[in-house]
């Protein structure tokens, strides 16, 4: 007996699932992995979850690339360099965050080619996906604008932990250290796209915004 073809076994098992994905930048669901300070929700962003649950896409959960880079969820290696002006490291930085990109920048590639073979796998296997939400101002996972690490690094070491606190943080560090560019990780996911000849749309959901106490500004309108 000849073995039935993959796609008549689907028409046979059809169920109820919609067809239609999604891929999340991690702290968008669990902004537990934010960086301390960055944090404005308990959980996640319940505009952006309630909205595609409406719509019936699927939501993938992309890897923190920071957590999995930066040492964890605290990403114990950025705060390192944090407060350390007139110590003995302070000199050392800028050697530091020459190797810190390096190494940045190979698990960023490396996260981006997993993230890309899934979304291909989901293209293959026949599903829609819709896109992919992004977080402005992320150093790693911003859209249009990520904050510059080696800016945003001298201003944590240049910081005092006496007078330290989040609402200063927030709002100087996004003001001096802020670019018009993407991310490190999604530079990297961009370009194993293009590699891969895969179009898919970027969204992005507004940090800064967010800190302000905005609701996200992700218009869903384009997401079918």
């Amino acid at each position: 007996m000849q073995k039935p073809a993959i796609a008549v076994i689907m028409d046979k098992l059809k169920d109820e699932r919609g067809g239609k994905v999604i891929f999340l930048s991690h702290c968008l669901l669990n902004e537990n992995t934010r960086y301390l300070g960055g944090a404005c929700r308990r959980a996640g962003v319940d505009e952006i979850i309630d909205e595609l649950q409406k719509k019936e896409i699927g939501i993938i959960q992309m890897k923190c690339p920071e957590q999995k880079t930066w040492g964890g969820v605290l990403k114990r290696e950025m705060l390192m360099g944090y407060c350390i002006k007139g110590t003995l490291l302070r000199p050392f930085l800028k050697a530091f965050m020459i190797l810190f990109l390096w190494k940045t920048k190979i698990s960023f590639r490396k996260i981006a080619g997993e993230v890309v073979s899934e979304i291909r796998d989901y293209i293959d296997s026949g599903f829609e996906v819709c896109g992919i939400i992004g977080i402005k101002g992320s150093p790693s996972c911003g859209v249009s604008a990520a904050l510059d690490l080696k800016k945003s690094a001298q201003f944590a070491a240049d910081l005092d932990f006496r007078t330290l606190s989040r609402d200063y943080f927030n709002e100087n560090c996004y003001k001096k250290c802020i670019a018009e560019r993407s991310g490190l990780f999604f530079e990297e996911l961009k370009k194993k796209l293009s590699a891969r000849s895969i179009n898919v749309k970027f969204f992005e959901h507004d940090l800064p915004g967010e800190i302000s106490g905005k609701e996200s500004n992700v218009n869903f309108m384009e997401i079918q």
